[in-house]
């Protein structure tokens, strides 16, 4: 995403409006990809980027407190997926209705009937429930069982890294190197906003704070 999607939203901008510079907001993982960017230190994305505006900032997640970091730590959810050749994490609420979505809610109940804490902040008092109708048309709008490794692998390890594919034979393959590679957040040199709220279970303010320091 950070080495294919985010250049070509830049690209696509600036094609149909012929803006020079595009301020950029990431929330979450949309941070992430951003940081990665900057610390590979993309041309394009260095090019077009005017102000960025982080929230929930993500680089390290080494403190998350979220159920779902933890439930892909915890339980066997992640190989419930392998096995059965599912490659997309719960894609939306409609998937809930579908045979996969009925055999992972009688197999994970807790997450089905839970699923929106599962994913957000620990304080109700901060959440907009006006807004809920447009907030669940949404999300969770799903994502790819091997991001959702990627996850794992960050709260495990503790670092901001690529996706290790196990082997030294698969890394070497996509990275030219027996290790996934660690990205440096000293290589970013365009400043940035970070903004991150106290119950935010998935951006720490301790894994926020590291992250600051790198900069």
């Amino acid at each position: 995403m950070a080495d294919y999607d985010l250049p070509n939203f830049f690209k696509y901008v600036n094609l149909k409006t012929n803006a020079s510079k595009i301020h950029y907001i990431g929330h979450s993982q949309g941070s992430m990809q951003m940081h990665v960017a900057l610390s590979k230190r993309n041309p394009t994305v260095e090019t077009f980027l005017g102000k960025y505006f982080a929230f929930g900032p993500v680089a390290f997640v080494k403190y998350a407190t979220s159920h779902v970091v933890t439930l892909l730590n915890d339980s066997p959810i992640l190989e419930w997926y392998k096995i059965r050749g599912i490659h997309e994490f719960m894609p939306s609420f409609g998937w809930f209705t579908t045979d996969a979505g009925v055999i992972f809610c009688s197999t994970f109940p807790k997450v089905c009937g839970d699923i929106m804490k599962q994913t957000m902040d620990a304080d109700p008092s901060q959440d907009n429930y006006d807004r809920y109708d447009v907030l669940v048309g949404h999300a969770p709008a799903g994502t790819s069982v091997l991001n959702m490794r990627h996850w794992k692998q960050l709260f495990n390890s503790g670092k901001f890294q690529a996706y290790d594919y196990g082997s030294a034979r698969d890394n070497e393959i996509a990275y030219g190197t027996a290790y996934p590679p660690t990205w440096d957040l000293g290589q970013i040199r365009q400043p940035m906003r970070l903004i991150a709220g106290n119950s935010d279970e998935l951006a720490d303010l301790t894994d926020v704070n590291a992250l600051w320091d790198f900069l």
